[in-house]
């Protein structure tokens, strides 16, 4: 098996993973979606020393996260899952990051507007990705460790630990079977920010 993972959520990665051995794993800051470009996943593959026409499988991480972030990363991976006959897989991105600790623990990411996408882990995720504030968080999980980018966003208030959350444990939970695999499609959890403007009609 010779997987291809990708995650648009927070910022951007891609990695590869070929069998149990992770061969390549490439990031770009957040804010850079643009940056997922054909070329950008084929050097990544070229860099694991495989060619495209090698990968298996595409993982990919389905928020939640930003409208325009995750819908880049999820079309990105169809598309190419799609033009080479191949299957692709959805998972949560924020199981990532609690795959990466491997202990009990709430994983947090920023949701913006001074809030948190977060969703609560013991030997796998036992609650749906939410949105809240860190005040309502803190309250909530007193006690139990707090992991994730989201972290230092609120450090006096959900002190813990930032872990970053990267394709390459997508592909490493996929590899080892225990996968909660979701639909391949955005995680918003809320509206967008942006949205179409309404037309008014005149009044005659």
């Amino acid at each position: 098996m010779k997987i291809l993972a990708i995650d648009a959520s927070v910022g951007v990665s891609v990695a590869v993973l070929s069998g149990e051995t992770l061969t390549a794993s490439e990031s770009v800051s957040h804010g850079m979606q643009g940056e997922l470009t054909a070329d950008f996943i084929s050097q990544t593959i070229k860099s694991a020393g495989l060619e495209v026409s090698d990968i298996t499988d595409v993982v990919v991480g389905v928020g939640p996260g930003p409208f325009t972030g995750l819908r880049v990363g999820i079309v990105t991976a169809v598309v190419f899952a799609h033009a080479r006959g191949i299957p692709v897989h959805g998972i949560c991105s924020l199981d990532a990051v609690a795959y990466k600790y491997g202990k009990p623990c709430v994983v947090v990411t920023d949701a913006r507007r001074k809030e948190l996408y977060w969703a609560q882990y013991d030997q796998g995720r036992i609650s749906q990705p939410q949105v809240a504030k860190p005040e309502a968080l803190a309250e909530m999980f007193n006690g139990v460790d707090f992991v994730g980018p989201g972290v230092e966003l609120y450090p006096d208030v959900v002190s813990g630990i930032n872990l970053e959350l990267h394709a390459s444990a997508l592909a490493e939970i996929f590899a080892s079977g225990t996968a909660q695999l979701v639909d391949v499609a955005p995680m918003y959890l809320r509206k967008p920010d942006a949205v179409e403007p309404t037309i008014r009609k005149s009044v005659l």
